[in-house]
């Protein structure tokens, strides 16, 4: 499909190997060759300028400041290798033939600008969304109009079709996202990716944000099996769960683990490279899981009859799906939800500030929701702010979930909007993947590798380092670096009011910091008053930075969602961030899961680092507890355990955005108007 902002239409011709070794289960590393082919010589046509070169160029200017600086980022982009083995081949603007780029395994040699400053300078955002997905990514029905007319959709395809734009809430997102960015004239360029490739493609920079509807896991977060590298995710815009449905008695043999005697026909029909291939190959042998690379060739294989029961998540299962695909037997749904699937958006890791731009699109969109700012609404609600072109273009979350989402799943459960009067929880954990294969190396010089040589942290606190659910969280995090020798900590008291955490964090005063109030001004790297040298390319010197500090799961909300108390690291240092992430999360896993200090040979042994840190849980839970031992040993500093503190059993609301509602629009104006 084509659009209105002069993109150069061409499909991508991926060299297929019928025996690759993901069709048989097996995990392996391949090489992916993309050619450009150009469909034909096209002129470039200009867009219709929405501002003159003198204020795109101030607005630049502006946007500029949410990036680091480039010595901060070069020494980001060295310290995580890229490891991933990828052959891009790259059209050129006046010729048919291809160059053939490589970028190889631990490579150092290509270092990468940030994306928001390629996004702005090319003035399109490239997102990568499945071929069709219902609900998520699936071709515009002829009668559909866009909800936004003032921008242009490029769809980059693999294969030629017939087919004008997509829609779907990943579409959207990737519009808000966008919106967010370049303003009401945005561009954007859907890339098709498979399950099998997705992940190389943001790794190897075909996309800029993928959205394909990906599993927040630990295992993601530091090394995806697929391409050897880490990965960021935001918070999840769309909680699901794995679960069966087919032929009725087949699903009842699936639904059991049951594939002899009479369910000895039973064949289960799933995406290769998921999360939920690595949940069933460990419940069905392999002969009984048949594995597809789209979820055409998923629904195709159910109907034709080669498998009788399909596992995925509840819009890949829904009966207006199975039916649309021409499945007219008798079709029903399991009783039982496997897994847990966070589905979040996903950025390379070496480019933090970019996650937390996208994450903060999602949370205002939420937020929107809550203050019933809406599409037709926004130009009077937020007038002259840029937030409100993202409203504009997609709506708020519910108008997005209304649109895509509705017919095939209704909005209940973790989906809804928490309301501040309900009583439920909102801990609630992500699942860790597959962590017991050892797979990743921290850098020599990390955070995390110079608290092993020095043998103690250095944890920041507010006021004393009295008994505290802070000081019990610095002394978890020792646990668990330590084999739980809890002791091993170093208090830095902090003040109230002090106003230079993030140096802190930056300049490596401290490791971490307990207690920290998750907050836009601290999250999302702004300006100082101080001058930095130009990082633009834009031939002027720009404000400093302030920000640039990563946030833990939060441990403690107050009165509201706004302002919960979070670990705080360096966003610099992506994979001590991640790590302290899931030591929190762990304690809330631990809870959720009955694993109490006593008992604490049931946390889950962590091989994704080697054996020196396989006691990243247990040392946490013997060290401390789980978090409702953290909690009940505080409750003389700390409110009754009641409403947000609880934990989310999986039937409540957990969309819950940390924006305050007297500073919204506040905060809206200072992450979009520059």
């Amino acid at each position: 499909g084509g659009g209105e902002g002069g993109g150069e239409e061409y499909e991508c011709d991926y060299d297929y190997d019928p025996d690759r070794d993901y069709l048989r289960g097996r995990s392996t590393t391949t090489m992916t060759t993309i050619r450009a082919i150009p469909v034909e010589d096209v002129p470039p046509v200009e867009a219709i300028p929405v501002e003159d070169d003198a204020e795109r160029k101030r607005r630049l200017v502006r946007q500029v400041v949410l990036v680091y600086i480039p010595i901060l980022l070069l020494a980001a982009v060295l310290a995580v290798s890229l490891g991933v083995g990828l052959t891009v081949m790259r059209r050129h603007d006046e010729s048919e033939s291809s160059t053939t780029t490589t970028i190889t395994t631990k490579s150092t040699t290509a270092v990468y600008g940030p994306t928001l400053i390629r996004v702005m300078n090319e003035g399109v955002l490239r997102c990568g969304v499945p071929i069709n997905k219902h609900g998520f990514s699936s071709f515009r029905k002829p009668d559909e109009h866009d909800h936004d007319n003032n921008h242009s959709v490029t769809t980059t395809t693999t294969t030629t079709t017939g087919e004008d734009e997509r829609e779907g809430m990943s579409v959207d997102l990737c519009k808000a996202v966008a919106a967010s960015v370049l303003g009401p004239g945005y561009r954007i360029e859907l890339i098709e990716v498979e399950s099998v490739t997705r992940f190389a493609a943001l790794a190897g920079r075909e996309i800029d944000l993928l959205l394909y509807g990906d599993t927040h896991t630990m295992e993601r977060d530091f090394h995806e099996k697929g391409t050897g590298v880490g990965f960021q995710f935001t918070d999840p815009y769309f909680y699901d769960g794995l679960r069966f449905a087919g032929v009725p008695s087949a699903v009842k043999c699936a639904d059991s683990y049951n594939w002899l005697g009479d369910c000895s026909d039973l064949k289960i029909c799933l995406m290769a490279g998921s999360t939920h291939q690595d949940f069933l190959s460990t419940k069905f042998p392999p002969r009984k899981l048949v594995l597809t690379s789209t979820h055409d060739e998923y629904l195709r294989d159910f109907v034709a009859g080669r498998c009788s029961v399909i596992a995925g998540e509840q819009n890949l299962i829904a009966t207006t799906v199975v039916r649309d695909a021409g499945f007219a037997g008798e079709y029903a749904y399991g009783t039982r939800t496997l897994t847990k699937e966070p589905l979040a958006m996903v950025t390379r890791k070496d480019d933090p500030n970019w996650s937390d731009v996208s994450n903060w699109v999602l949370w205002a969109l939420i937020h929107a929701e809550k203050h019933n700012i809406t599409s037709e609404n926004a130009e009077m609600e937020i007038p002259g702010h840029e937030i409100f072109h993202t409203v504009r273009a997609v709506g708020n979350y519910g108008e997005i979930w209304e649109r895509h989402m509705q017919e095939v799943v209704p909005r209940e459960g973790l989906n809804r909007l928490y309301n501040e009067e309900n009583e439920a929880g909102l801990h609630y954990s992500h699942p860790f993947g597959v962590i017991e294969t050892s797979r990743h190396v921290f850098d020599p010089s990390s955070t995390i590798n110079r608290i092993i040589d020095r043998e103690k942290l250095k944890c920041g606190v507010f006021g004393t380092n009295d008994q505290s659910i802070d000081t019990d969280y610095c002394r978890a995090l020792a646990g668990s670096l330590f084999e739980s020798d809890s002791s091993r900590v170093e208090f830095v008291e902090l003040s109230d009011g002090d106003s230079n955490i993030e140096r802190m964090l930056n300049n490596g005063d401290v490791d971490v910091i307990a207690g920290a109030t998750l907050n836009f001004g601290l999250d999302i790297v702004l300006p100082s008053n101080e001058t930095a040298p130009d990082t633009s390319g834009l031939g002027t010197s720009t404000p400093g930075y302030l920000g640039g500090v990563a946030f833990s799961q939060p441990y403690f909300y107050g009165e509201n969602c706004s302002g919960p108390k979070a670990m705080a690291t360096s966003q610099y240092d992506a994979d001590w961030s991640s790590y302290v992430y899931w030591v929190v999360m762990g304690t809330i896993w631990a809870e959720e899961n009955g694993v109490t200090s006593s008992d604490f040979q049931k946390s889950k042994g962590v091989e994704l680092f080697g054996p020196r840190f396989e006691w990243m849980f247990r040392g946490a839970i013997i060290g401390r507890g789980n978090y409702a031992e953290i909690y009940n040993r505080n409750i003389d500093m700390l409110p009754p355990r009641g409403g947000r503190n609880l934990i989310n059993n999986g039937s409540t609301p957990q969309l819950c955005p940390p924006l305050a509602d007297n500073s919204f629009k506040e905060d809206a104006a200072n992450l979009f108007k520059y």
